[in-house]
């Protein structure tokens, strides 16, 4: 296992359901990545971006399971550019219930993770059906913890995967203008209440009546943001994933994972 390695986040735009239009602009942001930073090894997306973040009928006419030919498509980019892909996507399941999904596709081309956002915003809850499974994957690099935007919002998905090994937690994002500051605040604190690190990686542009603001930033175990778009522009941005690094801040200073009171929390159930 790596001591350390590079991951990047997509600040994109989506085409509201276009699914074609998306995934070829995917691919040349991930040629770009590829070799603007050739050590990436992982590259993020935002939520729902293979379709645009629409809520209306079209949802039912974009969504599809989670080995489509939008799978197939990611799948063939993950093995000729031997990147790890994970990106937000529609997912029809066999009773054709929408899920706001996002999955996480190996250098190999096989799919390692496939979560549902269990946390639906008010306005999602009329399109998706919430999902149910918090989701860890084992990887070369790691655990990683798999989370979706409003996720942020709740301690305890964050802490559920950070106890159960998360060193990295994925978070694709399609969260609106006013809330630039909950957004910000959030992540560092999933970053600094667990000591780990937090990739969220936001939309930006319109898609009515949201407008997406960017602002996708890498927090580290110790709460601080260690790269950020700063920006409302689509970007690509990177950042060193250091486990060496996590492991001493969990030993010397931020020492509270190590020092959790379960004997008290017994009986909680989010525990």
């Amino acid at each position: 296992m790596p001591i350390s390695y590079e991951i990047a986040l997509a600040q994109m735009t989506p085409i509201s359901g276009d699914i074609s239009g998306n995934l070829a602009k995917m691919e040349i942001i991930a040629n770009e990545c590829k070799q603007k930073f050739p050590n990436v090894r992982l590259l993020l997306f935002p939520e729902l971006c293979t379709t645009g973040y629409v809520l209306s009928e079209t949802l039912k006419g974009v969504a599809q399971a989670w080995d489509g030919f939008i799978f197939q498509r990611m799948s063939r980019l993950a093995q000729k550019l031997q990147l790890y892909i994970a990106y937000g996507y529609v997912e029809k399941d066999d009773e054709v219930k929408l899920y706001n999904s996002l999955i996480l596709i190996h250098p190999s081309g096989q799919c390692v993770g496939n979560y549902r956002k269990i946390h639906l915003t008010p306005f999602e809850k009329a399109w998706f059906t919430p999902g149910s499974k918090p989701v860890l994957v084992d990887t070369e690099l790691g655990r990683i913890g798999l989370m979706i935007c409003w996720d942020l919002a709740f301690p305890e998905l964050a802490r559920h995967l950070a106890v159960h090994g998360a060193e990295l937690l994925l978070v694709p994002c399609a969260w609106e203008s006013p809330f630039h500051e909950p957004f910000q605040k959030f992540a560092m604190a999933r970053a600094i209440d667990n000591t780990v690190y937090v990739a969220a990686c936001n939309q930006t542009g319109q898609s009515f009546p949201f407008h997406f603001f960017g602002l996708s930033s890498i927090y580290g175990p110790d709460g601080n943001e260690i790269a950020s778009t700063n920006n409302d522009q689509e970007a690509l941005i990177r950042a060193t994933i250091d486990e060496n690094w996590r492991q001493e801040l969990k030993q010397t200073f931020y020492t509270m994972m190590n020092e959790r009171r379960t004997d008290v929390y017994q009986g909680v159930e989010w525990t």
